[in-house]
Formats: structure tokens, sequence, C-alpha cells
């Protein structure tokens, strides 16, 4: 049915200076591209700066975490090798013996408090004890090294022991396989040895283009770098002395990014040296989000050519709109600025249709529609066929094993269950009512499954007379089963919770239920946390249906949220008045 109005005939003079729509839209068009172009350039070059900050503080900390990590186990290495090298007698005795059988006696010794100290501490790589001017020599590795490392450090000990007057040593070693970092003390001709590798405790995440190692002796020794890269052509052209340059920290030094952090206890530093590039400062994101802003600006000029050329259409869509108000078309679609005498006619006509126009299409037609649609939501998910195929097939179960006790618990639980969702137009119960329904809802799932539930209710006992929409609680206790059950795992734990907040505003129900499941699924937390949730893909049907119930009954003075801690959340707040009774 169509409505045709008959609208006065206004004076469409308007007080005042006068503007022209064409200049207005092109002003305003302008003025908006520009303000949002600078947003966005502001917001790229926050985003660099956040991009930057980040990067330099995650290789810092790396290197401050790989540092202590190598002093940790130095400090660990120097304990056991002083500790062997002062208390142990076997020692004393290695280099004094009188006979090979004493000799050997002493050696076994030493060996199994080499094994015992190399097994009790992974990050020790090995053990030695040099014998016979150090022509000899026993070891207890960790299993890390492999036999032509062994060989090298063996080698490399008896050359330090025999080239060095001092009683205690260290030396580098760089292996095919790794770099190690080795101390020696000697007494009389007998020695202890050992080594730990300085490739533990390098980040996990490390950067392809970056080379990492070690300062001793103002010399570097790389670490690691990415495969088929050559770690010397890294740091090509840092002029000499550059090492002696560094601080701890980020340093830029010709073309190149360091990172380097000393160690206090060895006399050591740890590095990461990176070529200077653009990738240190902006992430590919951030180029495409660049690209994006230069498409914006090509998109928005385009647009305003074809606005500024096409000015008149506009003009004319107004003329048509108002044409098709007076003959009863009700769907119009347009915009203009204020103060347009062009369309002031459109406006006397839009004041006229608003009331009729809200009052029997939106607030009476779409409402209704509304609600026919969750009553017909409502109803779906009181039937629950295969809940209730379930509770039939488990009664069946129960009687064919003779379980006559059981199964007539079952039943009469059943009964209550179906009484409750059945009674008559009930909208809204107490929350008394709703606690009895759950509390029957738990008995039955723990009769119908053998995983362990527990449910445990606090309710304030002002609020046991309350009315809440029916179901609000078990609608999120049935989410916590259903979740449980898919998920397999330990006994189920349900808490729920009922308080009164009072406040300057009004007193508030609070209602909160948790458990230890596995939680929402990610998809259907977005969904339910929004301000009018919109079922998608069949997720969350039932929370969904409640939430457009409690919107309808309390608009926008109800509130919720959901999240995942511990356990699935779910608060809601509603209020003591409602307003659709």
């Amino acid at each position: 049915m169509k409505y045709q109005l008959k609208i006065p005939r206004k004076d469409t003079a308007v007080p005042g200076r006068k503007f022209s729509l064409k200049r207005q839209i092109v002003r305003a068009g302008w003025l908006f591209i520009l303000v949002i172009a600078l947003l966005l350039l502001i917001l790229q070059v926050n985003f660099m700066k956040s991009y930057q900050k980040d990067g330099d503080e995650k290789r810092t900390n790396d290197m401050y975490v790989y540092g202590q990590t190598l002093e940790t186990h130095f400090n660990q290495l120097l304990d056991a090798v002083r500790t062997i090298y002062s208390e142990n007698h076997a020692f004393e005795e290695i280099g004094a013996y009188r006979s090979p059988a004493e000799k050997w006696d002493n050696v076994y010794e030493l060996l199994n408090t080499l094994r015992i100290q190399v097994n009790s501490n992974q990050a020790i790589g090995g053990l030695f004890v040099y014998y016979d001017s150090y022509e000899q020599v026993q070891y207890a590795i960790n299993g890390d090294w492999s036999l032509t490392d062994l060989q090298e450090l063996k080698e490399a000990g008896r050359t330090v022991l025999k080239s060095s007057e001092s009683i205690y040593s260290t030396v580098l070693l760089e292996t095919d396989e790794d770099l190690l970092y080795n101390i020696y003390m000697k007494k009389n001709t007998a020695a202890l040895g050992g080594g730990i590798s300085l490739s533990q405790g390098l980040p996990d995440e490390k950067d392809s283009t970056a080379v990492y190692g070690v300062i001793h002796n103002s010399q570097f020794y790389p670490v690691w770098s990415e495969e088929g890269t050559d770690p010397w052509s890294v740091y090509e052209g840092l002029g000499e002395g550059w090492m002696d340059q560094l601080l701890p920290g980020r340093n830029r030094m010709d073309g190149k990014i360091i990172y380097f952090n000393p160690l206090n206890s060895a006399d050591l530093a740890v590095v990461e040296i990176l070529p200077e590039s653009i990738w240190l400062y902006m992430d590919r994101i951030h180029v495409v989000f660049m690209i994006l802003i230069c498409l914006f600006l090509l998109g928005a000029a385009r647009l305003m050519y074809f606005v500024y050329h096409e000015l008149s259409r506009p003009l004319k869509d107004m003329t048509k709109a108002l044409a098709n108000i007076k003959e009863g078309v009700w769907e119009v679609h347009f915009s203009a600025p204020n103060r347009i005498i062009e369309i002031e006619d459109v406006r006397h006509s839009v004041k006229a249709l608003l009331g009729e126009i809200e009052q029997y299409k939106i607030r009476f037609y779409e409402e209704e529609l509304e609600k026919a649609k969750i009553h017909r939501q409502y109803l779906q998910l009181q039937l629950a066929p295969h809940f209730y195929t379930n509770c039939l097939k488990n009664a069946y179960y129960m009687l064919a094993l003779k379980e006559y006790d059981n199964s007539e618990i079952f039943l009469q639980k059943l009964s209550a269950h179906m009484r409750y969702l059945l009674q008559q137009d009930a909208s809204f119960v107490t929350v008394e009512q709703e606690i009895r329904f759950v509390e029957n809802y738990v008995d039955m799932q723990k009769l119908m499954t053998s995983k362990g539930l527990s449910c445990t209710i606090e309710a304030d006992e002002m609020v046991m007379n309350v009315e809440i929409p029916v179901l609000t609680l078990q609608t999120f206790v049935e989410n916590s089963v259903k979740y449980a059950r898919d998920a397999g795992g330990s006994q189920l734990f349900i808490e729920i919770s009922a308080k009164l907040r009072k406040t300057e505003e009004g007193n508030y129900l609070d209602i909160t239920v948790r458990d230890n499941g596995p939680g929402y699924p990610d998809e259907l937390l977005e969904v339910i946390n929004q301000e009018n949730p919109v079922e998608k893909d069949g997720l969350g049907v039932g929370v969904i249906n409640l939430q457009k119930r409690i919107r309808l009954f309390y608009g926008d003075r109800a509130s919720w949220y959901f999240e995942n801690r511990g356990g699935a959340v779910s608060e809601l707040i509603l209020t003591e008045e409602r307003e659709v009774p």
C-alpha cells in the first residue's frame, strides 16, 4: 500500500548567507582527504618507530640473555674445575704416584668424579684430566661433542699447558661444528681442563641477515650465521679497532648495526652484527600500508575529480527523491550539506515523514519480525533434539543394565527438566528457579556421562527472587558441558555467581559463570563480544539467542563480557527494571 502525502509548499528562502553546493562539496571533500592522508602518514611513522623500538629491545634483550647464559655456564664450569682442583684427593696424588696401580686408582677415581660433574650439569660440554706431563689424558663429555671436536680439544689442551707458564689459562677453539671456550688449571705434572659451547643461549628466532658471535682478546669469533652465508662478509668494511669502540647496547658503525653485551666474569663479550638496511626500520606490512596510502590518495583524487564534474546529478537525485516521497515511495537515499537552498524541500519532507516511518515501519514492523525470529530460535533451542535423544538412549541403557534406581532418578530429573522448558509462555523466572533447574541439569549430566562434573553456586539471598530471562544460567552451563565434552580431559568444574551491585544509577544483577574447560573458540568469542552479535555459520546459537532476548527486554541498560581465562568466563550485568515487561 502506498501513502500519498500532500506537503504544503513552503518558502524555500533561507536566512543568512547562501552557499554554493558544488563549492562546499569540493572544499569539504579535499579537507577530508588531506586530514585522512595526514593521519595515515602519522600512523605510518608511529608504526615504523614502534617497529624499530621493538626490534632494538628484542635484539638488546637477546644479547643480554645470550651473555647471561654464557656467564652462567662459564661460572658453573669454573666452579666444577676449581672444586676438583682444590678439593679432590685423587687429583693431588695423580702427579705423585709411587706405582702404576696407585696411579690408575687415582685416575679411575678422578674420571668418575669428572663423569658425575658432566652428567649433573648439562651446561658443561666436557672435563679433562692431563697427567704424565700432559701426555696422557682422560675425559668425560656430555655427548654433544663429536670425535673430531674431542681430538682437537685434547691437542689444544696439550699445546696450551706446555706453552703457558700460568697456572690458569683460557682458550677459544673453533671446530667445524661449534665454537668452544676452554679453561685449564695445572698443578705439578697434571692439569684439569673443561669447556663449554658458545652457541648455547643463542635466541630461538634469529635474524637471517645477522652474524652472532663473541669477542675474545680483541678478536671476533663468529658463532652462528645463516647457512650459505659467509660470516666474515657481514662485518666487512668495519675499520680497525672497531671492537674497542663498542658500547653496551646498540651501536651504529660503518653501515652496520651492532648489539654488544660484555660478560662480567669472563674475558668475553657477545655481539650481533647486522648490515644496515631499510628492513631494520620497517616491515613488509609497512610497505603494504604505504602503498595503500598512495592508492588512497590516487583514488581520492579521482573521486574528487568525479564529484567536481558530476555535481549536477545529486541535485537531480534530490528533486526526484522529493517527488517520490510525495507519491508515497518511502525508501529514499540521499546526502546533502546544511543550509543548501536546493534541498530545503527535501528536508521538510523528511521531517514530515520521520515520525510515521519510525513508528510504523521500524518500531512496529521490524521489531515484530525480530521478536518472531528470536521466538522461533528460542523454541528451536528448547527442543534440543540431540540432547533428548541422548537422554532416552541413556535411560534405555540403564534399564537394559538393570540399573533401576539410577534410571528412576534420571527419568524424574528428565521430567522436571521438560516441565521447566514447557511452562506456558514463561519469558522470565526467578534466580532461585533457574538455579534449581541448573542443579537438576547437572545431576542429569552426572548420570549420563562418566566424565567428572562439579558445579558450585554462590548467590546473594536478596537476588533469589529477582526475575531474569529463562535459560540465562542454563545457556552457559550447557556451553561449558558441550565444549568440555568435545575436548575431553579431566573433571569439569563450573562456578556460578549471582551478586547484587548497588550503584548511584540503580541496582544491578551481576551474573558470572566460569569453568575450567577449554574455553570458547576464538571465532565464537569474536562474535558474542559484539554489541549486536549476529549468528555466523551456526556458532553460538544459544548464547546469541540469549543476547538478543536480553537486548529486547533491557535495551542498552544490559551488558555482557566473555573471555577465556583458565576456561570460559561469561558475565552478564542486568538492571532490576526492564524496558519490555
